[in-house]
């Protein structure tokens, strides 16, 4: 039986003839065979819609996202826009760049450990807003969070210094200090120690001594050692002899002493005994010294430090009220008694805070003052370097970096600060040394000519600076005004309403439990 060969094996897209059609075995691929069941899919009833998804929006139509820039979409940066800042006292003003409010308080910061030194530095040129913000920041908003302030105020609004409204609203004591019918502070108060000592963390307490050695080189000049030692025994007379007679002792006592020496006053007593050294000699050391006092007894100086510490009227002064201004506007510009009132009064302030436990915060507007005097430097910064054993915080004022001198104390303490607002500068050296001093990033460098007004670069601790815009309530642009004179208006014309102010400030206070000061008067 004959076997049938099998069919002959054929691709699938081979042409096979039947008869006298021809079909064509065409493979599908898979991409065609999706379509097809995309297409299908189309002519399929929908399906049923899940509430789930129906409620998180699943069903709804998108829709297209808008073209934008990467300067436009900064906001969308969640590291920045999702993160709150933490509160670290009363609000500083809003982040330019995220929209989130920044606060800011030294005794807050210095509490979250965000920075070691309390000290406090603003910068910027004239009308650019630092007045402002010192005003705000660190007297209206510190006192309501239960803070001391003292102010030393040099600048003249209309014949008052221009804390003259602060202190209206916060309840505070002006002390102006003049030549006649002012306040005096004795530089041998006894509240202030008789000796120059370190404290407990080693920090330079400044006495009697440091500050009657302070004003005898800045009434004579550089003392030689044999005026050193006739201006220390005369100071021991002076304490001996007011003692005895139950009174506290001045700095004419110490000029009396020494015009007057006595055995006492010779370093040793076998100097005395073989008589090589006499009273006449010290008489000698120290004559030409008391002749240059006498300016502070007698003098174009005398009424500021030649007597007991007590106000204009008489009495001690009253260092209880929440914000004390010591108005030194009415001290001339170049007079070297502006600046040793501002040291002797820190000194003085410091001698009666360290006995006692409390918050307190020292403004020295226009603080290039107190850097023409070395010694008047470095008085402030030992009280900076000794302001966390007293809870202070040093907070300084200056227009331009260049305002101060490279190698004085004032500069070492703006760069001991750890908190530091700069407002615009407009030049370009001023701006480079601001960068460089505070290690600025270099982003930082075409803003700082640019600033508007109110607007400031802030920086605290190891953070990285932000640009800050200040706000203001209404009675707080009363406070900070000072356009009156300029305006051709009277200071005190433009007084909120006794009401509108109590509430006001009521709100201001709510922060802490503050007691709301008695509203400003209707008129002044």
């Amino acid at each position: 039986m004959a076997r049938h060969a099998p069919p002959p094996r054929t691709r699938p897209d081979a042409a096979v003839r039947k008869g006298d059609r021809k079909v064509k075995s065409i493979r599908k691929s898979k991409s065609t065979v999706a379509t097809d069941k995309r297409a299908a899919a189309v002519f399929r009833a929908p399906a049923r819609r899940r509430r789930l998804w129906d409620r998180f929006g699943w069903y709804d139509v998108a829709v297209p996202a808008p073209f934008t820039s990467t300067r436009q979409a900064e906001a969308l940066n969640t590291a920045l826009v999702a993160t709150h800042p933490p509160l670290s006292g009363p609000l500083l003003g809003v982040n330019v760049q995220t929209g989130q409010p920044e606060t800011c308080d030294p005794h807050e910061l210095y509490a979250q450990r965000r920075i070691g030194s309390p000290n406090v530095v603003i910068l910027g040129g004239v009308a650019m807003g630092k007045s402002t913000l010192t005003k705000l920041q660190y007297v209206v908003r510190a006192i309501a969070l239960g803070r001391q302030v003292v102010v030393f105020d040099r600048k003249v609004q209309q014949g008052k210094g221009e804390y003259h409204r602060a202190a209206q609203v916060c309840g505070g004591t002006v002390l102006p200090f003049s030549r006649r019918g002012g306040c005096t502070v004795n530089i041998l108060d006894p509240r202030i120690s008789t000796t120059s000592y370190q404290d407990s963390e080693g920090e330079d307490v400044v006495g009697q001594d440091e500050l009657l050695e302070m004003v005898a080189t800045q009434a004579h000049g550089a003392l030689s050692s044999d005026e050193r030692a006739a201006l220390r025994a005369a100071h021991r007379k002076a304490l001996r002899e007011a003692a005895a007679a139950g009174r506290v002792a001045v700095l004419r006592d110490v000029v009396d002493a020494l015009y007057e020496p006595d055995e006492s006053a010779i370093p040793r007593e076998h100097l005395s005994a073989s008589g090589w050294v006499t009273v006449r000699d010290v008489f000698e050391w120290g004559r030409r010294l008391a002749q240059d006092l006498e300016r502070y007894l007698e003098g174009d100086l005398s009424g500021l430090i030649d007597g007991e510490t007590q106000g204009p009227d008489g009495k001690p002064l009253d260092l209880s009220a929440p914000l004390i201004v010591v108005d030194t506007s009415r001290l001339p510009e170049e007079s070297p008694a502006l600046s040793l009132v501002m040291a002797i009064m820190a000194s003085y302030l410091a001698s009666v805070w360290s006995m006692t436990v409390g918050q307190r915060l020292i403004i020295i507007e226009e603080g290039y003052h107190a850097a023409r005097l070395p010694s008047v430097a470095a008085v402030f910064r030992a009280l900076a370097k000794r302001g966390r054993g007293i809870g202070l915080s040093v907070v300084t004022v200056f227009h331009h970096i260049s305002d101060v001198p490279v190698d004085s104390d004032m500069m070492s303490m703006i760069r001991e600060a750890e908190i530091i607002h700069v407002f615009r500068q407009d030049k370009s050296t001023d701006a480079e040394a601001v960068i460089n001093l505070f290690n600025f990033p270099a982003w930082v460098r075409p803003h700082l000519a640019l600033l508007d007004q109110g607007v400031h670069i802030a920086k605290i601790g190891t953070e990285p600076p932000k640009l800050v815009n200040g706000v203001r309530t209404p009675l707080e642009e009363w406070i900070t005004d000072t356009d009156a004179a300029m305006l051709g208006q009277e200071q005190g014309g433009e007084l909120f309403a006794a009401s509108a102010q109590s509430d006001e400030l009521e709100d201001v206070l709510d922060v802490v439990d503050v007691a709301p000061v008695d509203p400003i008067p209707a008129t002044v």
